[in-house]
């Protein structure tokens, strides 16, 4: 076990109390016999100090047990899964200072816990190391909650975006040119804007932009496409307009996330760039008009999309802020897949959903079932032109989902192509407020799980019955297989 010198001090500490309590000893207790005082008897069980050698064998004798075993880092099966977690290096991936949770604290809490609560504990580590939870993962993990819990409407920077629209008189309708955006930068922020096509480096094609932040200078690949430059400047103008002055976003796309207010920061300006382009009041707007179909318009949300200088990306992204808003749908989706023609090879890039109390098994089987109808519809005909689809999951218990997608080729990669979607739960809601949720034409899915997902899936339902009957029983024998 490899512990670090701050978590050679946290056992110590642990070790050390659970032996005095054993005694039945209180701290001051401890300290007429040992002759240390208590204030620093406190530091040491708090993980903060660790004792001298003559000072070990003086607690050694107070407690009256082998100085061996207070040094030694060999844990019981009471402390044993707070050795794991420390080991495992989970802790140091949670930025536990966020929410103003001491370290030591959380373990000496884990340490008092019953065998049953140690032993879940046990296992989300083994759960951690298994799926290698880092802490860039929690850091989007917490995004993704962030924004659940506001329907992936942010009020403050609609009203952002609405006023710095209105006092640069741009337009609430029709496309905002990224020159516009770009001169915007240049003369009002005081930006340097340098445009490179990157020819003369080729392992920097995928790069999109690089801020520099001393010289306020942005590179820019000119390669991009027009929306593109455009939502990039509109970013930009959100990091300023927004007065985002801590961490943030050096590069496009970022290589690593190092902190939760770099997420945050990205997301905010980003989020202040897809309403400045595109009017959430214009948006919904055209929305109720495409709602008013009866059968699917996949033209109509093409129209949409022209309107605007967006790309499909960031349009959908702009549907899963403004739906739930104006129009009251909960529920809702958002997932981007990703396809490397030759190969025939789809990815799930991107994903968000609305619904907290969503069922994990349908969300699962949205999953493998986009992917199957993106692979087998849409990218075989994928075309040259961005082109708009529909269809309809349901599950063997009678639940319905709508998904509408936007797919094209990539423009600086001719092997690859994507797909963005947006989906609904076909609620009461939805069937009252949306006019093609009756439409019958729409091709529907009976959402199967293939037979090694499903003996998979009893396979682990075995192994969380036994867990769950072992830790009933509470047998030292078991738990300690557990937390070996």
């Amino acid at each position: 076990m490899a512990l670090g010198e701050e978590n050679i001090k946290l056992i110590f500490g642990l070790k050390l109390r659970q032996l005095r309590t054993s005694k039945k000893l209180s701290q001051s207790e401890l300290s007429e016999k040992s002759g240390l005082s208590v204030s620093y008897l406190n530091e040491i069980e708090k993980g903060k100090k660790y004792p001298k050698t003559e000072k070990i064998a003086t607690l050694a004798a107070a407690l009256d047990v082998p100085y061996d075993r207070m040094v030694s880092i060999k844990l019981d099966k009471q402390l044993a899964p707070v050795g794991e977690i420390l080991n495992s290096r989970l802790l140091e991936e949670i930025p536990l200072e966020l929410f103003g949770i001491a370290k030591g604290k959380l373990i000496e809490m884990i340490s008092n816990a019953p065998l049953k609560v140690t032993a879940f504990i046990s296992t989300i580590s083994q759960v951690a190391n298994t799926y290698k939870l880092t802490q860039e993962s929690f850091y989007f993990a917490m995004l993704r909650s962030y924004q659940e819990m506001n329907e992936n409407y942010f009020e403050d920077l609609e009203k952002a975006a609405e006023k710095f629209r209105t006092e640069f008189g741009l337009p609430t309708t029709g496309v905002i040119p990224s020159e516009t955006l770009r001169n915007i930068l240049l003369d009002n922020f005081g930006y340097r804007v340098e445009e490179n096509d990157m020819s003369d480096y080729p392992e920097l094609t995928h790069i999109r932009s690089v801020y520099i932040e001393e010289a306020k200078k942005i590179l820019v690949n000119a390669r991009m496409a027009e929306n593109q430059k455009a939502f990039l400047y509109a970013k930009e103008i959100g990091y300023q307009c927004l007065e985002i002055n801590g961490e943030r976003a050096l590069m496009t796309p970022w290589p690593r996330a190092t902190s939760f207010d770099h997420v945050l920061n990205n997301s905010r300006a980003s989020y202040f760039a897809g309403a400045l382009l595109i009017s959430s009041g214009v948006l919904a707007e055209q929305l109720t008009d495409f709602f008013t179909n009866k059968k699917w318009n996949g033209n109509g949300l093409l129209e949409m999309l022209g309107a605007f200088n967006s790309s499909p990306e960031m349009f959908m992204i702009r549907l899963l802020n403004v739906i739930p808003k104006y129009f009251g749908l909960s529920g809702m989706f958002f997932m981007r897949y990703d396809h490397k023609n030759a190969e025939n090879e789809t990815t799930l890039k991107k994903q968000l959903h609305l619904s907290r109390s969503q069922n994990p098994e349908n969300i699962s089987l949205l999953r493998e079932h986009c992917k199957t109808w993106s692979q087998d519809a849409i990218f075989p005909n994928i075309g040259t032109k961005p082109k708009a689809h529909c269809h309809r999951f349901t599950t063997e218990s009678g639940e319905s989902f709508s998904v509408m997608a936007l797919s094209r080729p990539m423009k600086r990669n001719k092997n690859a192509s994507l797909a963005v979607m947006v989906g609904f739960e076909e609620s009461n809601g939805f069937q009252r407020k949306v006019g093609f949720a009756k439409d019958e034409s729409i091709e529907t899915t009976t959402m199967v799980q293939d037979e090694r997902k499903a003996k998979s899936e009893a396979e682990f339902l075995q192994i969380q019955d036994g867990m769950r009957r072992l830790m009933e029983n509470e047998k030292d024998a078991a738990v300690g297989q557990l937390t070996e």
